[in-house]
């Protein structure tokens, strides 16, 4: 049988038919037929480089409309304009697209491919017609949720659109970018330079407008008050004493509020020039320095400038910013010293076990346990997670264990020794009936998990969730073991159900948060790396957009002329009126001895608390208190204590001017208008 085996072209013999017609077969014919076989990703390519057109002729036209608020909150825009705004786009659209096939061509293999790559490169511009309605803070401003969620959708379609646009750099731009490529010998020093550009400009930006709101007197005796009063005590020999905040002259007393043996680590500072506005520069400070051990991560695990990205996005978190302007507290302290850590355990987890890095992790371990007892709760939970992991068991027993320890101890025995606070009541509708303490609560979890559940499902816990996700594009949320980094907060925010403000972003809680956030986010995009070059840019990208976004809407940094700190909005344009009542404020406080004794109203209280005995007023007159100030007394616990004063006949008035009023244990004087304003009657 003679050979019957059908020929198989090769295939530089299918390419060759492919561009050269066989015998009889028209030329026009082939060509016909290759590009209706190929025309649905010609015509997809088409659309593509249409809405990408379209899309930024709607970015431009919002910046250009009149009146930008009202057409982006109430969509008010003459029919005429919105008209010419749709032709425009429609027209650039129509341009991007035939110009895209004209400059490329659609008649060869190589032509169609060519279209459908720059199509794939140039998608993720389809979002930028978004970007300038959530650059309109007003807008937002009544709706937190919203914008927090239309940025988590732009991230999302950001990363998606670039993980292929990074898959289709057109060559010649590849060649560009090898050339525009900044050494990697400058990168580190580059790097670490700008980042101590970004800490500098915090600390000074920051710091200077929690001073002006102090001299607006937008701080409180709860909480900066009370803290001035706990540091100056602590430098003249009275540790752990602090009347201002409860009215208990016992050393060591305000040990039943909160374990913070941080205090002497920072008197110091405090040293140099004691005083309510000193605490705002020392905690502003910490806060700034808090992103050098977060760069620091950064930086060995992607490189200086991911690490740089790091620490950048720390500083505009609204997390970050927002409890900055809430008076003093410890848990930047505590937050300062956990990221230290994480940053000396991530070296050791990488085979880095020199003596200085296992000297660093312990040192900082230690800080970290004695800056306030809760921050041994996510210390705990770091120490599960190393010996889970294997590799550091024996260093994660030992963090777990001494944590665990310190935490029990300090909480169940040696603060209930000097007395009790409204702590234990936060989690009141959790608690099993009969139960007693967070036992209590234990068992509800434990017992009844749908009920427990339906007291972290409401919208609030949900908003404070977004603040913690969103921001850094949800990377600490990529991989389970990852959630982790949720434990330190938790307990202390989102299972709170009886006090709204622990969980508010602009509460000091957040910093029980914030370093294991930021060191799993960069852990998380640390492993997408893994997956590949396109997409750990895509997510880096992602997460520098959300960052900006949410920085300018709630932050400072970037212009922001106000932000939400603890309960109420702070400002920084003093006027003169806040001037002049500043002014009357302190010549009052002027004629106060520094030895003597005051009782003070909330406002007022952090411009008089440097001293060794202040109380606050709503919480009591104190016992033979030398003076009382007070400004509007709004509290009615503060009414009600200066109205037991001035009735009792031992206060009279020292001074008065149109804002506040001076009394003087001793005196006589209490004119009628002064009678009438407080007691009701002249």
């Amino acid at each position: 049988m003679e050979n019957s085996q059908i020929p198989v072209p090769s295939a530089r013999a299918d390419a060759a038919s492919a561009n050269c017609p066989a015998d009889g077969v028209d030329g026009e014919e082939v060509r016909s037929f290759v590009f209706e076989r190929d025309a649905a990703p010609v015509a997809a390519a088409f659309v593509v480089l249409f809405l990408v057109g379209f899309a930024l002729a709607l970015a431009i036209s919002g910046t250009v409309v009149p009146d930008t608020q009202l057409y982006f909150a109430k969509n008010e825009l003459d029919l005429g304009v919105r008209m010419r705004v749709l032709g425009a786009a429609a027209g650039l659209g129509l341009f991007t697209s035939w110009l895209g096939i004209a400059l490329v061509g659609v008649r060869t293999v190589d032509g169609r491919a060519r279209l459908s790559g720059w199509a794939r490169f140039l998608a993720p511009l389809l979002v930028t017609p978004a970007l300038m309605p959530l650059l309109s803070r007003p807008t937002w401003e009544p709706f937190s949720l919203m914008f927090l969620v239309s940025v988590a959708a732009l991230g999302f379609a950001l990363e998606r659109l670039l993980r292929q646009s990074l898959k289709s750099i057109p060559p010649e731009l590849g060649r560009l970018g090898t050339h525009l490529s900044v050494p990697r010998k400058l990168t580190a020093p580059l790097s670490a330079m700008l980042l101590g550009a970004c800490v500098l400009y915090y600390f000074f930006h920051v710091g200077q407008l929690t001073q002006i709101s102090h001299q607006k007197l937008q701080t409180m005796s709860s909480d900066l008050a009370e803290f001035d009063n706990l540091f100056f005590n602590a430098l003249h020999g009275h540790p752990f004493r602090a009347p201002a905040i409860d009215g208990d002259l016992r050393n060591w007393g305000a040990l039943k509020v909160h374990a913070e043996f941080g205090l002497y680590s920072l008197l110091p500072l405090y040293a140099l020039k004691p005083g309510a506005a000193t605490l705002l520069w020392i905690q502003t400070g910490l806060i700034a320095v808090t992103a050098v051990p977060i760069y620091l991560l950064g930086r060995a695990r992607l490189g200086p400038l991911s690490g740089l990205l790091f620490g950048a996005s720390y500083l505009l978190l609204p997390a970050v910013e927002c409890p900055n302007f809430y008076d003093f507290h410890f848990t930047p302290l505590g937050m300062f010293w956990v990221a230290w850590l994480l940053y000396f355990v991530s070296e050791q987890v990488s085979g880095n076990r020199r003596a200085s890095v296992r000297f660093g992790t312990f040192i900082t371990f230690a800080f970290a346990l004695v800056s306030r007892e809760d921050m041994a709760i996510g210390l705990a939970a770091l120490g599960l997670l190393l010996f889970f992991h294997g590799k550091l068991v024996r260093l994660g027993l030992t963090l777990f264990a001494v944590a665990a320890t310190y935490f029990g101890v300090m909480k169940f025995a040696v603060m209930p020794a000097f007395g009790t606070m409204w702590f234990d009541t936060v989690y009141e509708d959790l608690k099993a009936p009969g139960g007693k303490g967070f036992g209590a609560v234990t068992l509800t979890l434990l017992t009844n998990p749908i009920y427990s559940l339906r007291t972290l499902l409401i919208e609030p816990k949900f908003l404070y969730a977004l603040h913690m996700t969103v921001p850094v594009a949800a990377l600490w949320l990529r991989r389970p073991v990852l959630w982790l980094a949720i434990i330190p907060g938790f307990v202390s925010t989102l299972l709170v159900t009886n006090r709204l403000p622990m969980y508010e972003v602009s509460f000091q809680y957040t910093y029980l948060w914030v370093p294991y956030i930021m060191a799993a986010s960069v852990w998380g995009l640390s492993l997408l790396a893994l997956e590949g070059r396109p997409r750990q840019l895509a997510a880096t990208a992602a997460l520098t957009v959300s960052v900006l976004l949410c920085g300018h809407q709630f932050g400072v940094l970037l212009g922001g002329s106000s932000i939400r700190g603890g309960l109420r909005e702070k400002t920084f344009e003093q006027s003169a009126p806040e001037r002049a009542r500043l002014q009357s404020l302190e010549s009052l406080i002027a004629r106060i001895p520094q030895e003597a004794s005051v009782a003070a109203s909330e406002s007022e209280g952090p411009h008089v608390s440097t001293r060794l005995v202040m109380y606050s007023l709503k919480y009591t007159l104190g016992e033979n208190t030398d003076y009382v100030l007070v400004g509007d007394a709004g509290i009615p616990s503060e009414r009600q204590h200066l109205v037991e004063a001035l009735r009792s006949g031992r206060y009279g008035l020292e001074a008065q001017n149109s804002d506040f009023c001076l009394f003087r244990r001793g005196g006589t004087e209490l004119p009628d208008a002064v009678r009438g304003r407080y007691l009701g009657r002249r």
